[in-house]
């Protein structure tokens, strides 16, 4: 439950701690001093949208720090998301939010800095707060499901079979894309295929243009290149007086003078290999002479062979090992769209299959919400008889969609169920005879302001059973009630409190005289200019009888008034001892 509630430099609030309690505390005083500011401020900490209007003025910043104590059973549901992002868990739960004017917002649960949608997340169902305005959701035939799936314990169901449409809906997307994409998948293959076949024609090879380039260089100068190795042959073997004969006389001449020294031996023996070698040199350049011809028909070949590998390179941009990459990407990419059709085919089969999967899970969960949706209408009636409306019928109607004349499809063949919404296949909308004799009607268009109060009471009644909210927010619900029927709704908020904390903001005596802990919100002038900032304060016996015939009487309070006041408060603790006694 909540034990506090802290506030500083938020609206008219400078500074505030309000300690809370089990049971029902009643917060009340006149209008403007800040009563639903102090709702405002818990809705911040839960999560809500902030801004830095909220700020005091002359202030920087507001904060806001409420402290919880959550019972066991709300630990085990929070604390696995508390150690999936690191938080504490057990024992007291702090979240303090502070909301600047440089708007950088901060959040801070159990003392450790977190984000927002974190906060969101684990706050969720800790706290339910009925705003003045709320029970006009009821208005929206749209919140009707999501009601009847809380009472249902079925938000589980309704989550995957979300998740299935959502998947369905991203396969739809992927095939619609696959088929539009046909004709310029066909084209780009065309387009693909031409240019492949065009590199494949060519049949490169890696490396293959430098040895082209030699071969080409050679043939334009075979001429040349047969003269100047017959030339050499002729300077070192061929002609008179060539190298060759020089170093064989100098060879023979050594040989007679190293029989007189034989040192000479050695350089002798290494001119011998000299001449071995000229001669071997000698005979290299005479296979070559004889290998190179002049080629017409080779040079015109190698020329052409040059001109296509030059033609792809203009095309295609760099080397020839450039564009042999080129020809394998092409090869990928041809791979990836001529399977496109087959990809087509099992994205069809996948998407009919994933059909029948959630359209099966969308059947059962509407088979479990018409037995939820009895069970409500049932309950909801009997909460409406103890708040003086015992003649109200009230039933949950689900239907599929609506047919050629605009009426709902109540039941519709399995086999042809309605079509398949993010929600499954059912629409919900609450129907309601406020009156015996009359025909149950929408309730979005014929409940009066001071039934919805009571219809949305009486669904919180009902959800008691399956709601694991612990702390309820009322804030002036009342709206549209007064006098006999207000201490009705007194009595079941009352009631309320038994299994719930329950903070409730009014403007009704009849409610206030049912509090367990009853508190003053007020206006109070500062030293600084006219500024003005709200204070709250528990009321003693004395003071809280003064609240109460204030509340009923306005500004002239007469002993008659005060003596319905502490009458009123009399026969409220009455009821708290019949109530308890029979609990």
């Amino acid at each position: 439950m909540l034990t506090h509630l802290i506030i500083r430099d938020f609206a008219i609030i400078d500074e505030l701690e309000i300690a809370f309690t089990e049971g029902l505390t009643v917060l009340t005083g006149e209008t403007g001093a800040g009563k639903s500011i102090l709702v405002d401020a818990l809705n911040l900490v839960l999560g809500g949208r902030a801004s830095g209007d909220v700020i005091r003025s002359g202030a920087e910043e507001a904060v806001v720090e409420a402290i919880f104590e959550p019972d066991e059973a709300t630990w085990v549901k929070m604390g696995p998301c508390f150690v999936q992002r690191g938080l504490e868990a057990g024992g007291q739960l702090i979240v303090r939010r502070i909301v600047s004017r440089a708007g950088r917002n901060k959040v801070f649960i159990n003392g450790s800095a977190a984000r927002l949608g974190v906060l969101r997340d684990l706050m969720r169902g800790l706290v339910d707060i009925s705003g003045q305005h709320e029970h006009y959701s009821l208005m929206d035939a749209a919140s009707h499901l999501s009601i009847l799936d809380g009472f249902g314990g079925l938000m589980a169901k309704a989550s995957t079979v979300g998740d299935g449409v959502a998947r369905i809906r991203g396969l739809e997307q992927e095939v619609a894309a696959l088929q539009d994409g046909e004709r310029q998948r066909l084209t780009q293959i065309d387009f693909l295929r031409f240019q492949l076949d065009e590199i494949e024609a060519v049949a490169l090879e890696a490396g293959e243009e430098d040895t082209l380039l030699l071969d080409l260089e050679r043939l334009r100068h075979a001429e040349q290149l047969r003269e100047v190795a017959r030339g050499a042959i002729d300077h070192l073997y061929e002609d008179q007086h060539s190298a060759a004969d020089l170093i064989d006389s100098a060879c023979n001449d050594l040989g007679r003078a190293a029989e007189i020294d034989p040192g000479l031996e050695k350089i002798r023996a290494q001119l011998e290999v000299a001449r071995i070698q000229l001669a071997e040199v000698s005979a290299e350049l005479r296979t070559y002479a004889e290998g190179i011809e002049s080629d017409p028909a080779r040079l015109a070949e190698v020329d052409d062979r040059l001109d296509a590998i030059g033609r792809l390179k203009r095309k295609h941009g760099g080397d020839v090992q450039t564009i042999l990459d080129r020809a394998e990407s092409i090869r990928r990419e041809l791979e990836t769209l001529e399977t496109a059709e087959a990809r087509i085919d099992n994205a069809q089969t996948q998407l009919q299959e994933l059909r029948k999967v959630v359209m099966s899970q969308a059947r059962t969960l509407s088979d479990a919400r018409k037995a939820s949706a009895r069970r409500l209408g049932q309950l909801v009636e009997a909460e409406l008889s103890a708040l003086d409306m015992a003649g109200c019928r009230f039933e949950v109607m689900i239907h599929h969609g609506l047919d050629e004349m605009g009426n709902p499809i109540i039941e519709t063949d399995r086999a042809t169920y309605g079509s398949l919404g993010a929600r499954g296949v059912d629409e919900v909308e609450f129907l309601i005879a406020p009156n015996r004799g009359e025909v149950l009607r929408s309730m979005t268009r014929i409940a009066s302001g001071g039934e919805l109060s009571r219809i949305m009471l009486a669904i919180k009644g009902g959800l008691l059973l399956t709601d694991p909210v612990e702390t309820y927010v009322f804030d002036e619900i009342d709206s549209g009630i007064g006098g006999r029927i207000g201490e009705v709704v007194g009595r079941k908020i009352k009631e309320l409190s038994h299994n719930r904390q329950v903070v409730c903001v009014t403007h009704l005596a009849q409610i206030a005289a049912f509090a367990d802990r009853h508190m003053l919100v007020q206006k109070q002038p500062t030293a600084i200019g006219d500024r003005v900032v709200s204070s709250i304060r528990p009321l003693a016996p004395a003071a809280r009888v003064a609240e109460v015939a204030r509340m009923l009487g306005g500004v002239n309070i007469t002993r008659k008034t005060v003596e319905h006041a502490e009458e009123m408060l009399e026969e409220a603790a009455n009821f708290f001892t019949s109530t308890e006694s029979s609990g």
